[in-house]
């Protein structure tokens, strides 16, 4: 599943506010928004400070085309 995620990241340098991403291929809710906070720790480093999750949905138009054309032509 597909979850599209409204997010803010609060930095020790500057706080990034109403960021909006599509966490592909997870199973559940939880993990997509565990593989958000990973990888957001890895691309701001120790300026992370924390994450808060405005709003998480499953993404039906990107994992309906997913499983569409990824299943035809071998995507995912």
């Amino acid at each position: 599943m597909n979850y599209r995620i409204k997010y803010q990241v609060y930095l020790t340098t500057d706080n990034l506010l109403d960021k909006e991403i599509i966490v592909k291929n997870k199973p559940n809710e939880l993990i997509a928004k565990v593989s958000l906070e990973d990888y957001l720790k890895k691309k701001h480093g120790d300026s992370f400070i924390r994450l808060f999750i405005n709003d998480c949905r499953e993404d039906y138009l990107s994992s309906t085309f997913m499983d569409l054309f990824g299943g035809m032509f071998g995507w995912k």
